[in-house]
């Protein structure tokens, strides 16, 4: 996770607030703020979305979390190993984000750093064409035409997906075993009833911050009735 503290201490500083002040915007009293700065008690999730929305900061951009396109690579891969006979294009841009939204959710941090643009049909990672195109001309995916779906499936069954955690991986099992066998339609409408792509307009950057604010059985899959 975050250095968060470190980071909302440099918010309060920058703008000239006191820790009551901080607290405050927190709904804490200045001795639990000040637990939570000596890292007797962990910000909450809550906390952390009050803090960015006054100060209208979205959190991915507030921390600058790295990304690391090499385990986006092997996310990308790893999702392939649910669709032997290959999974639509539009889906596998659509299961890629809900995995890393869906882990920010959880530890406040994503699984690749990869940042995500709002386009018409849904959440895209920024590299994604690129490096579906890259991948293509190496020989490492194939890429068909079905039922007017550009299909793709990984051309060698030997991945490496190393960067991958136990829990990381286990996510992505539950992501893609919920939306295997659904419509692509479903996900991208899915997607864009989500408060990320609702929020945005086309173009933007989605930040990751605006996962926080969904209910939490409506992140990964529907919440159903």
């Amino acid at each position: 996770m975050y250095d968060v503290v470190s980071v909302v201490e440099n918010v309060r500083k920058s703008h000239g607030l006191t820790q009551v002040q901080v607290g405050s915007i927190l709904g804490i009293s200045r001795a639990t703020y000040i637990d939570i700065t000596k890292g007797r008690r962990d910000l909450t999730i809550v906390e952390l979305a009050r803090i960015a929305a006054h100060f209208n900061i979205p959190i991915a951009e507030f921390f600058d979390q790295p990304r690391n396109n090499d385990k986006f690579v092997q996310m990308y891969f790893y999702i392939l190993r649910h669709f032997p006979n290959g999974a639509p294009k539009t889906k596998l841009a659509k299961l890629l984000y809900l995995s890393d939204f869906s882990y920010f959710y959880d530890h406040l941090e994503s699984m690749s750093g990869v940042r995500y643009v709002r386009r018409d049909y849904g959440p895209v990672a920024d590299i994604y064409f690129e490096l579906t195109e890259n991948l293509y001309d190496k020989g490492k995916i194939n890429v068909v035409i079905n039922e007017y779906e550009f299909m793709i499936s990984s051309s060698s069954s030997d991945q490496d997906y190393c960067l991958l955690s136990a829990d990381e991986k286990e996510l992505i099992d539950s992501i893609c075993t919920f939306w295997r066998d659904k419509r692509t339609s479903e996900i991208v409408n899915f997607t864009q009833e989500q408060k990320p792509w609702k929020t945005c307009r086309n173009g933007e950057y989605i930040p990751y911050s605006l996962i926080i604010q969904e209910d939490p059985d409506n992140v990964s899959t529907p919440c159903y009735p």
